[in-house]
């Protein structure tokens, strides 16, 4: 079984409860809460999965794109969009080749997904969000500690990492802090960052 073929199978089955969010990420809520994300922001949730981030930015009146490479995973979340009557532009697509034209996207949400990618392709997503993000652009990245990435197999969010993916001059970076990503199983120690494209 492909590795697309195993998460349209997750999401299928219903077996994605473990990392869906129970609410809209408080991370992201707190965001358009300070009024960080500006009105007219065009927002990627990249790895959208079944939506829910999404929605709820959609909701705040934001223009959102949602990519997932599972198409059973942008079904649920057409579903639950057309279910809310809100409009999202949903896309099928990798991450390491975005169906995202360049230079149009204000901010990037990623709960989840850069811990899923491994070390080789690493770099693949990172010149895709240089690519795809405005100067000036932000990206809010979500994933797996150290400590929690060895009982679960994630590749974990450090500072190494991140440095070494979104290195300067390309990117300038705010803190690594820690927090926990909450779903229906519980949660995970985590870590967040922000980022900022400082080069055109």
């Amino acid at each position: 079984m492909s590795e697309r073929e195993t998460w349209d199978s997750l999401y299928d089955t219903g077996n994605f409860g473990h990392w869906e969010p129970i609410y809209p990420s408080p991370e992201l809520a707190a965001l358009v809460a300070a009024r960080v994300l500006k009105k007219n922001y065009k927002i990627l949730d990249a790895g959208c999965g079944g939506g829910l981030d999404a929605i709820f930015l959609a909701k705040c009146g934001f223009k959102v794109v949602g990519v997932d490479f599972s198409k059973s995973a942008l079904r649920i979340a057409e579903r639950r969009s057309n279910k809310a009557h809100i409009e999202i532009d949903w896309r099928l697509g990798s991450a390491f080749k975005l169906p995202i034209e360049k230079e149009t996207i204000d901010f990037v949400t990623d709960r989840g997904l850069f811990h899923v990618i491994e070390d080789p392709d690493r770099p693949k997503y990172s010149a895709e969000l240089l690519r795809v993000l405005k100067f000036h652009g932000l990206a809010c990245i979500r994933g797996a500690s150290k400590e929690s990435s060895a009982q679960n197999r994630f590749n974990p969010i450090t500072e190494e990492a991140i440095d070494r993916y979104f290195p300067k001059p390309k990117f300038e970076r705010g803190p690594i802090l820690p927090i926990p990503l909450f779903s229906s199983a519980g949660s995970i120690d985590a870590r967040i960052v922000m980022l900022k494209k400082v080069t055109r």
